[in-house]
């Protein structure tokens, strides 16, 4: 039985930088067994984020993974990218949801990088 897979904002990065590999290689590309916790998490990526083309390749009897990956390298990167943001968006939603009280040093750091994001302070 598959073990669940963990996307985290960690995970997530991995994944980009297995991704921008590929892209860069491409046809040449190759992947070792200790990695085949990215490429299930790809997959999961895929299926969490509605991308059915993506998953029934993945599906699809006697083609390889990794073939799989570089056909859709560039949608796979999207994806990822809006899963990343998507964490992030999730994880500033939340902090502008707490009262400054509450609001540990770092929270405190980071909702004021968002204002100076937004600026709305300087």
């Amino acid at each position: 039985m598959p073990q669940p897979v963990n996307l985290n904002k960690s995970r997530l990065q991995e994944i980009k930088v297995f991704l921008n590999k590929i892209g860069e290689t491409n046809e040449s590309t190759e992947y070792s067994t200790d990695q085949e916790y990215i490429v299930q998490s790809i997959i999961e990526l895929a299926k969490i984020k509605g991308r059915q083309a993506i998953v029934d390749d993945f599906d699809t009897a006697y083609i390889h993974h990794l073939i799989t990956i570089q056909k859709w390298v560039e949608e796979l990167k999207l994806i990822a990218d809006e899963a990343i943001n998507d964490l992030n968006h999730q994880e500033r939603h939340s902090l502008f949801e707490k009262k400054i009280m509450e609001m540990n040093g770092y929270d405190v750091e980071q909702f004021i990088g968002y204002l100076k994001h937004d600026g709305l302070l300087k």
